[in-house]
């Protein structure tokens, strides 16, 4: 696949009280996800990160793809709305129901170059999964 990945966890983000194969699930959606969204011949990376914010361990999964479109951003978490050609559009709505049983949070951002126009193209997507610390 030639895709340079990095990794970078938080030390002091360690535990977080949540049933790990649900938690597996959507990590492996927003890897696939990540995956599928970088182009052929553009730079294809891939960060992985942890973090611990407040009482929050925010999980990031960042691609270089095209990024999350105006037109998307409204429905990216609703059911049976894909972006994709071959997409059911479950996958992230299934991710929400479990992070937010988990008493979590998941969202969207695209990533901008530093002090770049707002509507100008993002540089990728970034989607962040927050869940209560044990």
């Amino acid at each position: 696949l030639d895709i340079a990945y990095k990794i970078d966890l938080d030390p002091h983000a360690k535990t977080v009280f949540a049933d790990r194969i649900q938690i597996h699930q959507v990590l492996t959606n927003l890897l696939s996800n990540a995956v599928e969204a970088l182009t052929p011949n553009g730079m294809r990376r891939i960060a992985i990160q942890t973090k611990l914010v407040g009482d929050t361990c925010e999980i990031s999964v960042r691609d270089t793809g095209s990024g999350v479109s105006p037109q998307a951003a409204p429905r990216l978490f609703e059911p049976f709305n894909s972006t994709k050609l071959a997409g059911l559009g479950i996958g992230l709505s299934i991710s929400r129901t479990i992070v937010e049983a988990h008493g979590g949070v998941i969202w969207a951002e695209n990533i901008r170059p530093t002090n770049a126009d707002p509507t100008s193209d993002p540089l990728g997507a970034r989607f962040v999964v927050g869940l209560p610390v044990d």
